[in-house]
């Protein structure tokens, strides 16, 4: 037997004798946080408060539920309005916001909200996003109702929407009737008393800067 035989056939036995004592490697811990609400925030609704968690839970559109029949589906949405007092639960990007009635205290409502999406938040699968085409606003009166309806989400995505959401709420275009203009308001906004006077104007006085001086808005 060549030298070089014997080395190797040491060689292997000493790398058996090696693993057979070699400590087994310990499992790394989940370096993936677990997703838990870190604050609250004001809204300017008094009835509604953001609960801001550490990720972000929805990359792109909401979701809004007003009713715990709405929420089947949801577990989160679901265990929330259990709870005594809440009306509605809207979920965007990394926070919620959660609306209780007049009659409901914060205290203890707000600790109990907080450890329920603690126990149930989730990420979620957002719809497919819509990419609006240009639209020529500049003769937006004689254009076909959906081509205004795509003109009109245009000026809510880039001169309404971002406002709202940072005060936890947002708004949902319904329809466009001749000049006059329908949405809906979601989240915070949904109660808040500012929503049918100052944020209404200032929606319709965006769309009539930009689109139509004629417009006018209802909320619905």
């Amino acid at each position: 037997m060549k030298i070089s035989e014997v080395l190797a056939i040491q060689e292997k036995l000493n790398e058996k004798t090696t693993a057979k004592y070699k400590p087994k490697p310990k499992a790394k811990p989940n370096l993936k946080k677990a997703l838990k609400v870190v604050r609250t925030r004001e809204t300017p609704n008094p009835n509604a408060l953001q609960f801001v968690v550490n990720a972000v839970i929805l990359d792109h559109g909401n979701a809004s539920f007003i009713n715990k029949q709405e929420a089947k589906d949801d577990k989160m949405a679901t265990a929330l309005f259990e709870k005594p007092g809440v009306i509605n639960v809207y979920v965007m990007e990394n926070f919620i916001t959660v609306t209780k009635d007049d009659k409901t205290s914060w205290v203890p409502l707000k600790d109990r909200i907080w450890k329920t999406i603690d126990d149930t938040v989730t990420v979620y699968q957002p719809e497919e996003k819509i990419q609006l085409s240009e639209v020529d606003v500049v003769n937006f009166a004689k254009l076909a109702n959906d081509k205004k309806l795509q003109g009109i989400e245009m000026v809510l995505n880039r001169s309404i929407r971002t406002n709202l959401a940072k005060d936890g709420g947002g708004v949902e275009l319904k329809g466009i009737e001749g000049n006059e203009v329908s949405i809906h308001y979601q989240g915070a906004c949904g109660s808040c008393p500012t929503s049918t006077s100052g944020t209404l104007k200032y929606i319709q006085g965006q769309l009539r800067e930009q689109l139509h001086p004629e417009l006018t808005v209802k909320s619905v």
